[in-house]
């Protein structure tokens, strides 16, 4: 009855806040949320984008902090949440220096559209057989403040520009506030348009967002009934980081003063994971969602020497040499160190009687939105999609034959 009221409807009228929107069945629709607002728990919520610095002929500009984000109907009692990727800034070199210099590396803006998105590969591709979630109410969260879906606070850096002078510059790492404006959305929407929560919630994150859904979803938690079933898909995402970065976008061990502002979006279960050490966090992170929630799976995607992650990483090990942060000589020597710690995490995390990993040969970073989520089956010969759709959509452990620990070793290259 519900499915039928929700497709036969062809235009429906939401509110949130001031904002209205007019929704067109099987098109993408973008949403913009309140600058400012008060969550379910009390918090004041401030979304937006980073502002990040841009050098134009009339000087130094901020670029648009407006954020939004993207919902495509489908089967409205199964919901795939995916959020979006796109680098990191946690100190000046990174948040102010890469932007000024013109290739900044963390995306500052929201920069897809309905019309883009309509192209979108991997879980997106609505149209592909192959696909497990091709029915799915489907809401894409963009990413464009730097602090991998984190972030709760604005931190204002300081940088050196050429010339020796000085800029003070703030970067609004809200990505956390943008996570809860959409959840908060989303309620508002099953609540009032549909009138009952989704069977099945798929929250899924790619690179930044593989991150992301670490704290999204006891977020998400929060707002649905314990007979709505979830699954954790991090792609791309994997963890290794160095004490520099722990203790200066997180806090360090105490989860305080970090760039980000992550200490109040840590829910008091995740604490002990959190404050573990950069060594040990990733692993009891997901050991202490899968002891949390038991009954949602947590699935982890990696190639065994993703580019992307190795990239980041050299950056971690050279962040005041930006000359290095792209020199193969220095990517090579952080590339080994990288991929045995990534490779060694995901096995740990495997002790989880819920969680699985899928370790992919090749350099390539991120997989979910891309179109090699259909041919990838480098690991043990299984094919990833079908991975994925057993993970989803077999019932019962016994059933997911084909979700299960795979691995390219010892052919990974």
């Amino acid at each position: 009855m519900r499915r039928d009221i929700f497709l036969a409807v062809f235009v429906l009228v939401i509110a949130l806040s001031s904002h209205e929107l007019v929704f067109a069945a099987s098109d993408w629709q973008q949403i913009d949320v309140p600058d400012s607002f008060v969550d379910r728990n009390g918090i004041t919520r401030q979304p937006g984008c980073s502002g990040a610095p841009q050098l134009t002929a009339g000087g130094i500009i901020p670029s648009d902090t407006k954020f939004s984000f993207f919902i495509r109907e489908g089967d409205a009692g199964k919901l795939l949440i995916a959020l979006d990727g796109g680098g990191a800034c946690w100190e000046t070199n990174t948040c102010i220096g890469s932007a000024l210099a013109g290739n900044p590396v963390y995306e500052p803006v929201v920069n897809e559209t309905p019309e883009s998105l309509a192209d979108i590969g991997g879980l997106g591709d609505i149209t592909n057989p192959g696909n497990p979630l091709s029915d799915f109410t489907q809401v894409f969260v963009p990413y464009c403040t730097g602090d991998i879906h984190w972030g709760s606070r604005d931190t204002e850096y300081f940088y050196t520009l050429p010339d020796n002078s000085q800029i003070a510059w703030t970067i609004h790492h809200r990505g956390f506030d943008n996570n809860v404006a959409v959840l908060e959305w989303l309620l508002n929407y099953y609540q009032t348009v549909i009138g009952a929560a989704p069977d099945k919630v798929v929250l899924a994150g790619t690179s930044a967002g593989g991150y992301g859904v670490l704290l999204a979803l006891p977020a998400l938690k929060q707002i649905l009934p314990l007979s709505t079933r979830t699954y954790l898909l991090a792609d791309s995402a994997n963890g290794v980081v160095n004490e520099e970065f722990y203790d200066t976008a997180l806090g360090g061990y105490d989860l305080s003063g970090g760039n980000w502002g992550i200490e109040q979006n840590i829910p008091d279960f995740l604490l002990t994971a959190f404050s573990s050490g950069p060594e040990a966090m990733s692993v009891a992170t997901y050991a202490a969602l899968a002891g949390r929630y038991p009954l949602s799976r947590y699935g982890q995607y990696t190639r065994a020497w993703d580019g992307v992650q190795i990239f980041y990483y050299n950056v971690m090990q050279n962040i005041d040499y930006p000359e290095r942060w792209s020199d193969p000589a220095y990517l090579l020597a952080s590339a080994i160190p990288w991929s045995t710690k990534a490779r060694t995490d995901m096995q740990l995390s495997a002790m989880a009687f819920n969680y699985r990993f899928y370790i992919a040969a090749g350099t390539e970073h991120g997989i979910l939105p891309d179109d090699g989520f259909y041919t990838e089956n480098s690991a043990q010969g299984l094919y990833f999609r079908d991975w994925v759709d057993d993970m989803v959509n077999q019932q019962f452990l016994w059933q997911a034959r084909d979700w299960l620990n795979a691995s390219c070793s010892p052919n990974c290259r």
